[in-house]
């Protein structure tokens, strides 16, 4: 069984290998956004996170890149990962990635 359960298929996503730019799109009300913040902040992990409350233009360019405002949202080399299971699974993935 795949470790993989969003919208695309695990090929579709990059691999968590090696280094990605990665971009949070996220409001800290959302709980399955808090989820995706406590396991950043438990992996030790560093990355940009967009507030689509208090910014309006973070929440238009949601929706100008994936059409939703669905949240959370991790931009991984720009392409969307949704799903807060399938976001922290690929994100402890990539913590290990130079372990």
């Amino acid at each position: 069984m795949s470790w993989f359960r969003g919208l695309f298929s695990e090929q579709e996503v990059p691999s968590p290998d090696q280094d990605r730019n990665l971009v949070l799109y996220k409001f800290d009300s959302c709980p399955f956004c808090r989820r995706v913040q406590r396991d950043i902040q438990s992996l030790g992990l560093s990355l940009e996170m967009k507030d689509t409350r208090l910014f309006p233009t973070a929440l238009q360019e949601l929706r100008d890149k994936t059409g939703q405002s669905q949240v959370p949202c991790l931009f991984i080399d720009g392409l969307p990962l949704r799903e807060s299971a399938d976001i922290s699974a690929w994100l402890k993935r990539y913590a290990r990635r130079s372990s």
